[in-house]
C-alpha cells in the first residue's frame, strides 16, 4: 500500500508550458486601467486646552487612522470641525473625506 504523503510526477509538455508564460505576458506588461479614487469619510475627536489645539489633534485622529501620518499620500477634503466648550477644556469633532490616491 502506498503512503498517502507521497508526492506524484507529473510532467508539462514543453509547448504547453510555453503557452501559458505567452498568455501570462500580455497581462503582466499591459498598463494598469485607472481607476476613480475611491473616497470615505472619517470621523476623529480630541479634546485640548485651547479651540485651535483640539481642531489640530482631532485632524490629526484622521490622518493616523488613515496611515497618512507622518506624510500623507492621500488626498483630504477641507476638514469640517464641530467643537464645543465645557469651562476649561475644548472639544472638537473633525470630519473630512480622504480619497486614496
Amino acid at each position: 500500500m502506498a503512503a498517502r504523503n507521497t508526492l506524484m510526477k507529473v510532467s508539462v509538455p514543453a509547448v504547453t508550458a510555453f503557452a501559458a508564460l505567452v498568455l501570462m505576458v500580455p497581462a503582466m506588461v499591459a498598463p494598469a486601467e485607472a481607476k476613480p479614487a475611491s473616497c470615505v469619510t472619517k470621523h476623529g475627536s480630541a479634546t485640548g486646552i485651547t479651540r485651535d489645539f483640539a481642531e489640530y489633534e482631532a485632524f490629526l485622529i484622521i490622518r493616523q487612522v488613515t496611515g497618512n501620518w507622518p506624510f500623507e499620500t492621500d488626498t483630504f477634503s477641507k476638514p469640517v470641525y464641530k467643537c464645543s466648550s465645557d469651562g476649561a477644556l475644548w472639544t472638537c469633532r473633525a470630519s473630512a473625506q480622504v480619497c486614496k490616491s
